[in-house]
């Protein structure tokens, strides 16, 4: 049997794969015969994120996709600095999606997380645009969860000039004490023709009531079905 279409899953900051793979069992659980999830670290090590302790003590060490100073402010947006290759941070996740194979159609980050995501969809939409598109992933759509600030990529002056017009679904909790960064996210990076938000009364966390994880499951099978072609 052949295996599902994968979704590339990006955890949040200060956290790690096995975490977020917890976070999102039940979401897995609903997509289970339409999506494979396969979850990623960040090269960045550091201390737990917000809402990570004590729920996941003893899930150390905890993982970052930008590297963070002393004084807890982020570094090279870009997500370079991991080693001394001057690499940035997405062609390092483009390396570790390609080389465990197999077809991706999405990809999925919490909270920083969706920066990476961002930057897929973006570098991917560059590649196409540049005349380069076998250096993309092909990805059909992007699913951002509680998320915010800019990609993790070299983003425009202007931002509106280079609006990501790849599909996404930007999941935002009402009571996310990170909501307005969420909101800025969705109206600065991305084409509103092609984004579509969705609001739960949640914090700043993966949906866990089984009736939002329902919902989102649903509202990621139809993203999905609106990228393929019209059958005939």
């Amino acid at each position: 049997m052949a295996r599902p279409p994968r979704i590339a899953c990006f955890h949040g900051g200060g956290s790690n794969k096995e975490i977020f793979e917890i976070q999102c069992n039940q979401l897995e659980s609903e997509l289970i015969s339409e999506f494979e999830f396969h979850f990623f670290n960040g090269p960045f090590v550091r201390d737990a994120g917000p809402g990570v302790l004590p729920a996941f003590e003893g899930y150390e060490p905890f993982h970052n996709w930008l590297k963070v100073a002393d004084d807890g402010t982020y570094l090279l947006p870009d997500g370079s600095g991991y080693n001394e290759s001057g690499r940035d941070g997405i062609a390092r996740v483009k390396t570790l999606m390609k080389e465990s194979g197999g077809e991706w159609v999405g990809a999925l980050g919490f909270s920083q997380g969706s920066r990476v995501v961002a930057g897929l969809l973006l570098d991917q939409q560059r590649c196409v645009e540049q005349g380069n598109p076998e250096e993309s992933l092909h990805l059909k759509f992007g699913v951002l969860c509680n998320g915010g600030k800019e990609p993790m990529a070299k983003v425009a002056e202007d931002p509106a000039k280079e609006r990501i017009r790849i599909p996404t679904l930007h999941v935002h909790g009402l009571r996310d004490q990170y909501l307005q960064y969420g909101r800025e996210q969705y109206a600065t990076y991305f084409d509103p023709e092609t984004a579509k938000l969705h609001e739960i009364d949640y914090h700043h966390a993966m949906p866990w009531k089984p009736a939002e994880v329902q919902a989102l499951a649903g509202e990621i099978k139809k993203l999905y079905q609106s990228t393929k072609p019209p059958s005939s």
